[in-house]
């Protein structure tokens, strides 16, 4: 599948079908903005500076869209969350070798996780996640086995939340299906893999507030 190249700030904007074509726009030119995209009309929408907006959500329920990506022993989380304060987008990183080892699978393990105690931390009541990766659910449901400390601590901390009163949905979609806020997700990743967060965000204080809850 092709990708299109949206220059928005450049030697001269426009949307290419090549990247050396888009190359020639932005490289040494200051402060040039642009990005690729699987579609032509989200390409256009970009431009225009139109961005996706948020479905209408029951009180109580979160839509949380999440991706993996890794790039150079680097694994990047992306997630674009949606509540009744609106749209929040969110990407960190990590390095930790062991986890490198797992390259995007543990990018959107760890963006899930992070989605889990988002929901948490609002009081959610219904947290649906929206991911690509088909075997998210099965470390959840015992399918797979947990081999890793990183599939151990999602396992128990997806459990944890459920025990807490919050329903976790997990809404499997087509790869490269367009869906804006997969795509969202999959670029905040994407941008996280090259060592940039917008949250500081340590996952391992989850495994504490499963023991913490345990010893109550």
């Amino acid at each position: 599948m092709g990708k299109y190249y949206a220059v928005k700030r450049g030697r001269n904007p426009g949307i290419y079908e090549d990247w050396q074509s888009a190359r020639e726009q932005v490289e040494g030119f200051p402060n040039a903005e642009y990005r690729s995209f699987a579609s032509e009309k989200d390409a256009i929408a970009y431009l225009k500076g139109e961005a996706w907006n948020c479905p209408d959500l029951p009180k109580g329920t979160i839509l949380a869209c999440v991706d993996g990506s890794y790039k150079d022993g680097v694994c990047g989380s992306g997630i674009v969350v949606c509540d009744q304060e609106g749209l929040h987008e969110f990407h960190f990183w990590t390095d930790e070798p062991e986890l490198a080892k797992m390259r995007n699978v543990a990018g959107e393990i760890l963006a899930v996780l992070f989605a889990v105690n988002y929901a948490l931390q609002k009081g959610a009541k219904h947290l649906v996640v929206r991911h690509d990766f088909e075997n998210l659910h099965r470390w959840i449901s015992g399918e797979y086995r947990t081999k890793t400390f990183l599939t151990e601590i999602y396992r128990e901390f997806v459990h944890f939340a459920g025990k807490k009163n919050l329903h976790i949905e997990f809404e499997k979609i087509k790869s490269h299906s367009k869906d804006p806020c997969n795509e969202k997700a999959d670029a905040l990743a994407k941008l996280a893999t090259e060592r940039k967060r917008n949250v500081d965000w340590n996952w391992e204080v989850l495994r504490d507030v499963v023991r913490s809850d345990e010893s109550n």
